[in-house]
């Protein structure tokens, strides 16, 4: 017997297949229309190399999508379901409406967001840059983490322009309540911030009369406590290294503190005051800049550790002694001020109580409705070892003992 031909053992198979399948097809269609059984599912027959079409996935509708729909900005339809209170109520219907019908309020952020409970909480600080500030916040979200609370930190550098932005920024990303710095000035924010619909309070400034709750201390008091100190040890000719007094009521206050106790007590040195940075270089620069054009200066206030540790350095490298030739007193209390040599004389802030205190109050007022409140913290000098009397003043002295 000759063995088939290969082209038709193929048709033949092909065939075959065929009319088994819809044979099998037919068989099934009888019999569900003689048992009034339900009629199962179209079977697709595959060619072969060829894929059935699967269909089609709905995209997700997103907040994009809601905001081209119902003709607003993203930022709006955030706020229509976060902050309906500060949205007209023609918009937040519009909003609302659109969302449904794109299957938006399905998502359970959006839920979140909707009810106002994300658990989300904001900090708008200066810097991270600046230790004392990041030992606050540390402290701040680690307590709201306990509560199960995340924590998104915006900076916001020393401009107030940059820091409704930020706030702004903040609410918009579901923040339930807000950390702020210093005071508020800048009008746009104090309108924004009057409405009642976010907790909020302000920290490193105790500011009796600002319209924000504030966990602070005086920094005017602060500087002048260090004034204090060094005027006893019979310092007469002074000088202050600063920061910028635009955008930080903290330097303000301290200039000012250091300008009304020169004056107040017949000393010299109120306009001797060089303004940087808030780095070690620029604490370098000052103390040259400061021993160059006030040479008489036997006592140096430095409004931050970070300019004291750059002017310390500095003066030991150009071989000025300190304390011997120079006091050096610094602010902030940062850590590593204990370890310079020598170890430095400066004002210890309460940072670490500032962020706890914050975080309760505000998890107290998103929890039972009460209001924070107004705190006055204390901020102490610590005496170590990079201020002393006057060179000139202990030769007299020894000689007067003599």
């Amino acid at each position: 017997m000759s063995s088939p031909n290969p082209r038709q053992h193929r048709n033949f198979c092909k065939r075959l297949h065929v009319g088994t399948f819809y044979g099998l097809s037919s068989a099934v269609k009888s019999r569900t229309k003689a048992t009034g059984e339900q009629k199962p599912t179209k079977m697709v027959r595959l060619m072969p190399g060829k894929r059935a079409k699967q269909p089609k996935l709905k995209k997700k509708a997103g907040v994009f999508d809601v905001a081209r729909e119902a003709g607003v900005s993203v930022a709006t339809v955030s706020r229509a379901f976060n902050l309906p209170d500060i949205v007209s109520e023609d918009v937040r219907r519009r909003v609302l409406a659109t969302a449904q019908n794109l299957g938006y309020a399905a998502n359970p952020a959006a839920k979140a967001l909707r009810s106002r409970k994300t658990h989300i909480v904001g900090a708008a600080i200066p810097t991270l840059d600046y230790a004392i500030f990041a030992k606050m916040i540390n402290h701040f979200q680690d307590s709201f983490a306990q509560h199960g609370y995340m924590t998104i930190v915006a900076t916001t550098g020393f401009e107030h322009a940059n820091v409704f932005e930020k706030v702004k920024t903040l609410v918009d990303r579901g923040a339930e309540a807000l950390l702020l710095v210093g005071a508020i000035e800048d009008p746009a924010l104090v309108s924004y911030l009057k409405r009642p619909h976010i907790p909020v309070v302000t920290t490193y400034s105790y500011l009796p009369d600002e319209i924000v709750p504030c966990i602070g201390f005086d920094n005017y008091a602060a500087t002048e406590s260090a004034m204090e100190y060094l005027a006893d040890l019979g310092h007469r000719n002074f000088a202050m290294i600063a920061g910028s007094p635009k955008g930080s009521d903290r330097q303000r206050a301290r200039i000012a503190a250091y300008k009304d106790f020169v004056g107040s007590r017949n000393l010299h040195g109120a306009a001797n005051i060089i303004i940087r940075n808030f780095t070690i270089r620029d604490g370098t620069e000052a103390i040259r800049a400061i021993l160059d054009k006030y040479p008489e200066t036997t006592a140096v206030v430095c409004n931050t550790d970070v300019m004291a540790f750059g002017a310390l350095s500095e003066s030991r490298r150009l071989g000025i002694r300190v304390p011997q030739d120079i006091s050096i007193v610094g602010f902030d209390d940062a850590e590593y001020a204990a370890q310079l040599e020598p170890p430095l004389t400066t004002i210890a802030v309460p940072a670490e109580e500032m962020g706890r205190l914050a975080a309760e109050m505000l998890h107290s007022s998103l929890s039972n409705g009460e209001p924070p409140r107004f705190v006055r913290l204390d901020s102490h000098l610590i005496v170590r070892k990079s201020a002393c009397p006057p060179r000139a003043l202990k030769q007299l002295r020894l000689a007067a003992a003599v």
